[in-house]
């Protein structure tokens, strides 16, 4: 797989995303936006760069290893000061061998989200993402790469078409305007997108936006048009099925890529060796022709919150461990722009009083204890839980 090289500047990149996620799953520690994206190959891991204890250290390693289908202790025998340290270790080691990726799911449980896929089935996601993107000059990128889709389309489809791959994921939207030029593709979530709407992003002439990761919204497809993305491309799939669909407007049907069938209600993955695997969507399909279909909602009841899935149910039962909560119920609003949240119905325990104070308790407990997508943003004291 010649055509996919990849580089140590770009392993470097997805350590640094995927050292990101498992410090906020595994120890609640949480960067924003703007942090993570400074972090190149030359940021210490330690003091004066990401500041890792060697508990996290050894969680990023085992991360970064199982990503690029090494042994999860293989960077435990290359002491690294730097992301570059681990990798030029990754690098080396892949040269010889790429058998596959391991990426992982928002699922909390860490056994789920776990999702190995062999290596030559995540080049044929690229290979099929390369084909709709084809012509484009530059690539820019304003999602992280560590995630399946992530890395298929900012790292391994532009190494397969010789194009500039740019991290975006620093620049205002301001700045990347200016950066942008004719023939660019720039890659985002519609969350990102909303954002950089409202700040009056533009774009010059033959320019195409590409989304993934949660539902684009036709108002918000409008929007792009009018800041002037001629081309719009939306992609379809997840972390456990890989690159399945595209469309270029949301009120189109989704086409499956050519290494997909339709079987009796059932997907079917055409492997590059031959081989075929049936796999079940993370949605209900609702099937327009044998190569096309519509979204008729999630299997696991997950939302999407800032692209990221969140399972309302998950998040009240966690809840409902407070020491001052006896029941809760998730419900998933939509801001003015499009963007969803979650709204918490809490009954309280007997004495506790619904007030301010008790909001603030129960808000800053779940700074602690949830993910930042997983974090009720309204609260809502009521006498009794409504079936919902």
């Amino acid at each position: 797989m010649k055509s996919f090289l990849i580089t140590e500047q770009q392993i470097a990149r997805v350590i640094g995303g995927a050292a990101a996620d498992e410090i906020s799953r595994r120890f609640n520690r949480h960067f924003d936006f703007l942090t993570i994206a400074s972090w190149t190959a030359e940021t210490p891991l330690g003091a004066g760069g990401i500041a890792l204890s060697a508990d996290e250290i050894k969680a990023c390693s085992w991360r970064a290893a199982e990503l690029f289908g090494l042994d999860r202790r293989y960077l435990e025998d290359h002491p690294a000061t730097t992301i570059a340290d681990w990798a030029a270790a990754i690098s080396s080691a892949i040269s010889h061998k790429l058998a596959r990726f391991t990426f992982k799911s928002a699922a909390r449980d860490e056994r789920r989200a776990a999702r190995a896929h062999k290596a030559e089935d995540v080049f044929q996601d690229a290979a099929a993402a390369a084909n709709i993107l084809y012509g484009r000059r530059r690539l820019l990128s304003f999602v992280a790469p560590h995630s399946l889709l992530g890395f298929e389309l900012t790292i391994l489809t532009p190494n397969l078409q010789h194009i500039e791959s740019l991290d975006a994921r620093g620049k205002t939207p301001e700045e990347l305007t200016q950066t942008m030029a004719y023939g660019d593709v720039l890659v985002a979530t519609p969350t990102l997108w909303r954002y950089m709407m409202r700040e009056e992003l533009a774009a010059p002439d033959n320019t195409m936006a590409v989304s993934f990761g949660e539902p684009m919204t036709q108002e918000l497809a409008a929007e792009m048009r009018k800041a002037g993305f001629g081309v719009l491309r939306e992609l379809y799939g997840s972390t456990e099925t890989g690159l399945i669909a595209w469309r270029d407007a949301p009120g189109e049907p989704f086409v499956l890529f050519d290494h997909w069938r339709y079987d009796n209600d059932r997907l079917t993955r055409l492997a590059p060796g031959g081989e075929k695997r049936k796999v079940e969507a993370s949605d209900f399909l609702e099937w327009k022709t044998e190569r096309s279909f519509g979204l008729a909602g999630r299997r696991d009841g997950a939302v999407q919150i800032g692209a990221v899935n969140v399972i309302p149910a998950d998040v009240a039962a966690r809840l409902c461990g407070h020491a001052r909560i006896a029941d809760c119920a998730i419900s998933v609003g939509r801001r003015g722009d499009g963007v969803n949240r979650l709204i918490a119905h809490i009954v309280l325990k007997k004495g506790v009083e619904p007030d301010e104070r008790t909001a603030r308790e129960i808000d800053v407990w779940c700074r602690t204890e949830l993910r930042q997508q997983e974090r009720p943003r309204i609260f809502h004291f009521e006498s009794e839980i409504e079936q919902r």
